[in-house]
């Protein structure tokens, strides 16, 4: 209500203006933005294992599985469910990647990962100059923090029915005859294996190394 005392007139005297000061139909409407996705500190390994049979069994046993370590760049990538907001790749120590992912592997990470709502956060391995993408882990689904959850239960949730030209997600191993044929791969790309435990959460001490052995003779 309008007040007056003197020649002082309160503001709230002020004639109210159709789209100006009211809201009508046809002021626009302010568009919900989503809340910025940030970097979420990853699993280290601090220790490693020898790639014996013993050493790995004893993992196994545990309950532990493995799985291919890609000798890549760390990238843990967050995907939007707005089309409009730039995917974003961090390092492993949360600073942003220089290089930018190519326009087809945008395109392949909205179609694999894209969440309905918030934002997706995958963990990846990144081979630049290939420009592919290798996935292990999800750690934020559709803006929920897997945390909880253990790491086998957080594979289970990633795409794995896909054929992509930049994108994999790779296997886990729970055998020892296959974790040894895994050790046997030549390819520079591949460091050997990582342990990972059936404990939930994302502490270093959830995961091991365990790199291929080095023939001293070649």
């Amino acid at each position: 209500m309008a007040s007056q005392k003197g020649s002082i007139i309160s503001l709230d005297a002020r004639p109210s203006l159709p789209g100006i000061f009211a809201e009508t139909i046809f002021t626009p409407k302010k568009s919900a933005s989503l809340k910025k996705s940030f970097f979420i500190r990853p699993i280290h390994p601090k220790t490693a294992i020898l790639p014996t049979p013993e050493a790995i069994l004893k993992f196994l046993g545990a309950g532990w599985v493995g799985q291919l370590k890609i000798h890549g760049h760390r990238a843990q990538i967050h995907i939007s469910s707005d089309p409009k907001e730039e995917i974003l790749v961090y390092n492993r120590h949360g600073r942003l990647h220089k290089k930018a992912l190519t326009g087809s592997m945008k395109k392949e990470l909205r179609r694999v990962f894209l969440p309905k709502s918030g934002w997706n956060v995958i963990d990846a391995e990144w081979l630049k100059p290939e420009e592919r993408l290798f996935v292990f882990d999800f750690l934020r689904k559709e803006d929920i923090l897997l945390r909880k959850l253990s790491y086998l239960e957080r594979w289970k949730l990633l795409p794995r029915a896909f054929i992509s030209p930049h994108i994999q997600t790779l296997s886990v191993i729970s055998t020892l005859e296959a974790c040894l044929e895994a050790l046997k791969n030549k390819s520079d790309s591949i460091e050997g294996l990582v342990f990972k435990s059936a404990s939930p959460g994302f502490e270093d001490s959830s995961i091991v190394r365990c790199r291929k052995r080095i023939d001293s003779r070649t």
